[in-house]
């Protein structure tokens, strides 16, 4: 039943809207000007360019089949991650893919219905209230397809194995460090994606949509720079999550390329404390989203307690689990 779900939102989804507005295209090849309006045309303005036929339609389904393939990919990929982040990376994947080509399907047969039997391009008229509409329209197919898009790829099943990482998490909680036998090595890690940097992302390929959407009509060619952002969305996509790890060598923590460790005898203590977003907020503009002793994300965090004095805070989403096998391995060093 999943794999069925993911082949119609990646398959099905995007190659009925792609095969549909293809197949129109080619029924309606005999009842369309070789070019059409590329500024102006619109109310009682003259047509000022023009521009082909075949390459607005060479753009749009072109466009949309890299994005398509792209997001296949990035499907593909994501196969390697565990279950949680795995699921909502191909969810972010199908929603963007059914988003940006339900919007260019939907630019595509606006575009075309309107000049049907046109002779000339100067022939192509839009009423403002038609123009309006090609920014509102494929806007609205773009929501539409990605909810649908959602609905498809539903929540992560309660019916697989759960996480390596719930499951190690538990098991360094309930054992105590009297518990294990010498040698035995305790082990604590979890892998979490950043819903924010996710949002951020799927926001960015969306805009860039909606933005071009909007500026071709006015500025012609020029406007599909508008892409740029769904072009360079996927460049977060790196540090959309991270992995923290425990274990007696210390606490490492890697986020994309960026990575640190700080060894177990550099720390005292560990607790539970919380950072508000208002200060999370403040120390980052003051001291730069890079300083160290800044968690990624604002709420309940891990404080570590260092032996210069100074406290480091850690993301972490069991953050009990994290303060106890720190805890527990501090205390196991100090017996041995």
């Amino acid at each position: 039943m999943r794999a069925a779900r993911w082949i119609a939102g990646m398959g099905l989804l995007p190659g009925t809207l792609l095969g549909g507005a293809t197949v129109l295209m080619l029924a309606w090849r005999d009842r369309l000007p070789d070019r059409l309006p590329n500024q102006g045309g619109v109310g009682d303005r003259p047509v000022e360019t023009t521009i082909p036929v075949d390459a607005v339609t060479a753009i749009l389904i072109g466009g949309a089949l890299v994005v398509w393939i792209a997001g296949v990919v990035v499907f593909l990929a994501a196969g390697r991650l565990p279950r949680t982040p795995r699921h909502w990376l191909r969810a972010g994947a199908q929603v963007a893919v059914a988003a940006v080509v339900g919007a260019a399907a939907t630019i595509l047969v606006m575009l075309m219905g309107v000049a049907l039997d046109a002779a000339t391009a100067a022939d192509v008229h839009l009423s403002w209230g038609y123009f309006v509409a090609t920014m509102a329209v494929p806007a609205l197919a773009a929501v539409l397809s990605g909810l649908l898009a959602v609905v498809l790829a539903g929540r992560v099943s309660a019916q697989q194995p759960p996480d390596s990482t719930a499951a190690v998490a538990a098991a360094a909680r309930t054992v105590p460090p009297a518990a294990t036998a010498d040698g035995e090595r305790l082990l604590w890690w979890e892998s979490r994606s950043l819903r924010p940097v996710v949002w951020a992302t799927a926001g960015l390929a969306v805009s860039g949509v909606l933005l071009a959407a909007v500026s071709v009509p006015f500025v012609g060619m020029p406007g599909w720079a508008g892409l740029a952002p769904t072009v360079a969305a996927p460049v977060l996509l790196p540090i959309s999550r991270y992995r923290l790890a425990i274990d007696v060598r210390g606490v490492r923590l890697t986020f994309g390329l960026y990575r640190w460790r700080l060894p177990l005898s550099a720390i005292t203590a560990a607790e539970e404390t919380r950072l508000d977003a208002a200060t999370w907020l403040t120390r980052g503009m003051l001291r730069g989203a890079t300083d160290q002793t800044l968690p990624l994300l604002p709420g309940r965090v891990l404080a570590l307690r260092l032996t210069d004095g100074t406290r480091r805070l850690v993301t972490c989403r069991d953050v009990a689990t994290a303060v106890d096998t720190v805890n527990a391995l501090r205390a196991r060093a100090r017996a041995s």
